[in-house]
């Protein structure tokens, strides 16, 4: 997942996708982040920030650059209402879900994450719980995904300090996920690796098509996908290539 336009994407690499997330799980203050004291807990830390406890806020789960406080600053800077700037973020691990990336291309020119159902798989990933303006200043930002509910039983989801969420919330992707052209769905990578991958993907005029946009140095080809012409291409072909698969997480667990 990723910054909106608006969002000032500009202002991170977009090769750097998804950027960095915190040292250690703790509470986004503004600018300061606190790492968790191992005696303190979350509510604990959220009333040192002045903010409101965990009842009340939504658990997201996020698999992409929403697991960066500089990235949730931005989103939350840029909504049309004032948003709280404090925000625990918490590192977990969720089973049952793989990340690939999505089938599109952002407004910044990368090709985000985006997670597919996958049994015994064990995913690294950072949860956050928002409160109702912050939930909205998020959704807002995120115009290729939707957010669905899954349940902890289907997709066990075990937080950092302890706790094992009965439910939370999940982005994605509206696009499906990449593949190999053959069924297998890609890996999550950096974006340069990413990009030669693409550049060697499809068939016949396919294939060239790709290496137009894909093949070449790293940072001209995400100038290139910077171009709202080219990310519409871009879609089309990821789909007409054969490299887009559906994801179907409206199975058992999802909501």
């Amino acid at each position: 997942m990723g910054l909106s336009s608006a969002g000032g994407a500009g202002h991170l690499d977009p090769l750097l996708y998804p950027w960095d997330p915190p040292v250690a799980s703790g509470v986004m203050d503004g600018n300061d982040f606190r790492p968790l004291e191992r005696s303190a807990g979350l509510d604990e830390a959220l009333a040192q920030a002045s903010a409101p406890p965990l009842e009340g806020r939504s658990l997201v789960v996020s698999i992409g650059s929403n697991s960066s406080a500089d990235v949730m600053r931005r989103k939350f800077a840029n909504y049309h209402q004032p948003v709280s700037a404090v925000l625990p973020l918490v590192r977990g691990q969720l089973h049952n879900v793989a990340v690939g990336h999505s089938a599109h291309v952002s407004k910044a020119g990368y090709i985000a994450a985006a997670p597919y159902p996958l049994m015994g798989e064990c995913t690294a990933v950072w949860l956050s719980w928002l409160d109702d303006v912050q939930l909205l200043a998020l959704d807002e930002t995120e115009p290729n995904y939707r957010r669905i509910q899954l349940d902890g039983e289907a997709c066990p989801l075990a937080a950092d300090h302890g706790e094992r969420p009965e439910e939370f919330s999940l982005f994605t992707s509206r696009w499906g996920v990449l593949t190999d052209g053959d069924g297998g769905k890609l890996p999550f990578l950096d974006q340069p690796a990413l990009f030669g991958l693409l550049a060697g993907s499809g068939t016949g005029d396919l294939l060239e098509e790709g290496k137009s946009v894909f093949d070449g140095p790293p940072e001209l080809v995400a100038e290139q996908l910077a171009m709202p012409s080219v990310q519409a291409w871009a879609r089309d072909w990821f789909s007409s290539a054969g490299l887009a698969a559906p994801v179907d997480f409206d199975g058992p667990g999802a909501g």
